[in-house]
């Protein structure tokens, strides 16, 4: 009598399932009533390093399987390719590709290096700009033989360079020079950007000048080489480029 006692007392209290109108729900004396949703399966993203690997696959791929695509570059590494939101999916997007910069050497805002290596990393992790010979002269002035002297008025300092056996020239350094380092995607110009330069008798400090600016300047690069490789599908309303 106990046992058949306990499975009414189980049978009364056990959740009851019905339907109305297609939707199915979950009702119970504890819990009141929830609809009971089925599980959602998306394709996973895919991660890409590059914008070509980004744009053949929207071309080949994304806009055949999807009314429209938008794609979005939130920071100066990254890209997004989504859809817009789909009843059939509870109005979630599909997150489809995602390009990431990953191989780029990237610049820091304060870098200190000493004058062999800063020359290095002009001719290796820089592109030419307006500055990169002035900078590059300079360090070799100073590697090969000249010293820095401080006459410093709070903007700026000078070298004395050697010429000749005896002869001697005394150079004001500029205080702000204009660099390209690669700090987004390499298939596109990367960011002129300026950039403090200080210097002392062991290495030369560049201290980012600009408040930032250049990222907006690469997005918009990255933006302008996804609207030219687009440009039919952009036009065709499939593909939207924003920012």
């Amino acid at each position: 009598m106990l046992k058949a006692a306990i499975e009414k007392i189980q049978e009364l209290c056990a959740p009851t399932q019905f339907e109305i109108d297609g939707h199915h729900y979950l009702a119970s004396k504890e819990n009141g009533y929830s609809e009971v949703l089925p599980d959602l399966f998306f394709a996973d993203e895919i991660t890409l390093s590059s914008l070509d690997a980004l744009v053949k696959f929207v071309k080949t791929e994304a806009v055949k399987n999807h009314d429209a695509v938008y794609i979005t570059i939130p920071d100066h590494k990254t890209v997004k390719c989504f859809t817009h939101p789909n009843k059939e999916l509870r109005m979630n997007r599909e997150y489809l590709y995602r390009a990431e910069a990953t191989d780029v050497p990237g610049w820091n805002e304060k870098v200190s290096l000493s004058f062999e290596e800063a020359l290095i990393a002009l001719r290796t992790r820089f592109q030419s700009a307006t500055d990169t010979e002035y900078a590059l002269r300079l360090l070799s002035n100073i590697t090969t033989g000249g010293k820095v002297t401080y006459n410093d008025n709070g903007v700026a300092t000078s070298v004395v360079t050697k010429k000749g056996i005896d002869l001697q020239s005394n150079e004001a350094i500029k205080p702000i020079i204009k660099l390209r380092p690669y700090r987004t995607f390499q298939e596109v110009a990367q960011p002129e950007s300026q950039f403090l330069i200080r210097i002392n008798e062991r290495n030369i400090t560049f201290i980012e000048a600009d408040g930032g600016m250049w990222k907006l300047e690469a997005r918009n690069t990255v933006k302008k080489y996804l609207e030219e490789a687009l440009k039919a599908e952009s036009d065709a309303g499939k593909v939207v480029i924003v920012l």
